[in-house]
C-alpha cells in the first residue's frame, strides 16, 4: 500500500470513529482534521468533502465483509455453508456498523442521492459475490445449470434489498435498529429468503 493509500486508510479509520459517536450530520470535516491533528487542507487534499468521507467509510466495510465471505467461498462445500458464514458476516457487520446505513433514509419517501449511491455501492458487491456462489453452486452440481448466474444474483440481490426495506417501513415507529434482537430478526428472515430461493435453484 503506498503512501497516499495508508493517509486516506488513516482519515477513514478516524472518520468511522467520529461517524461512530456522533452520527454522519454531526461530524464536519473540521472535526475529523482535529481528531487527526492535520490542516482541513491537507484533509480536503485527500477527501473533497464529508460526503466521499462517508462513501469512502461505507466503501471500506463493504469491501471487508465481501473479501472475508469471499475467500470463504473457495473452500465451502455446500451452497448451506456458505449461507451460513454470509449471514454471519452480514449480521456483524449490521451490528457494528448500522449507523452508517441510512436506515431512517430508507423509510423515508426518497433517499437522498448520497444514500442511493451508498445502496448501488452494496448492491454491485453483493451482486459480484452471489454470482460467484451461484457459479460454485452450478459447478458442485447443487445449483441447475439453466440459471444464469448474473441474472439470477441481480434478482436476489432485489429481493434481499426489498425485504430490507419494506421490513425498516414496517418497523419505523419507535424503531431501533441497533437493537440486537431487531438485527438478529431481520437476519433471521433473511436466512429464510435465501433458503428459499436456492432451493428453487436446484
Amino acid at each position: 500500500m503506498g503512501e497516499q493509500d495508508q493517509k486516506r486508510e488513516v482519515i477513514l479509520e478516524a472518520a468511522l470513529k467520529r461517524f461512530k459517536r456522533f452520527g454522519l450530520a454531526k461530524t464536519t470535516m473540521e472535526e475529523i482534521a482535529k481528531d487527526l491533528e492535520i490542516s482541513k487542507g491537507s484533509l480536503y487534499y485527500y477527501f473533497p468533502d464529508k460526503d466521499r468521507i462517508y462513501v469512502g467509510v461505507v466503501e471500506r466495510i463493504v469491501s471487508q465483509c465481501f473479501t472475508d465471505v469471499s475467500s470463504f467461498l473457495l473452500t465451502a462445500v455446500s451452497v448451506q455453508e456458505v449461507m451460513e458464514r454470509y449471514l454471519s458476516v452480514k449480521e456483524r457487520i449490521l451490528l457494528d456498523y448500522h449507523f452508517l446505513f441510512g436506515i431512517h433514509e430508507w423509510v423515508s419517501d426518497k433517499p437522498s442521492s448520497l444514500m442511493r449511491q451508498v445502496g448501488e455501492l452494496v448492491h454491485q458487491s453483493e451482486m459480484r459475490f452471489l454470482s460467484a456462489w451461484i457459479r460454485k453452486g452450478i459447478a458442485d452440481g447443487e445449483i441447475a445449470e439453466k440459471h444464469d448466474p448474473e441474472r439470477t444474483a441481480d434478482l436476489l440481490v432485489h429481493v434481499l434489498f426489498g425485504l430490507w426495506v419494506v421490513w425498516c417501513k414496517w418497523q419505523a415507529a419507535g424503531f431501533e435498529l441497533q437493537s440486537t434482537d431487531n438485527i438478529k430478526e431481520f437476519m433471521s428472515r433473511e436466512g429464510m429468503v435465501l433458503t428459499i430461493f436456492f432451493n428453487g435453484l436446484k
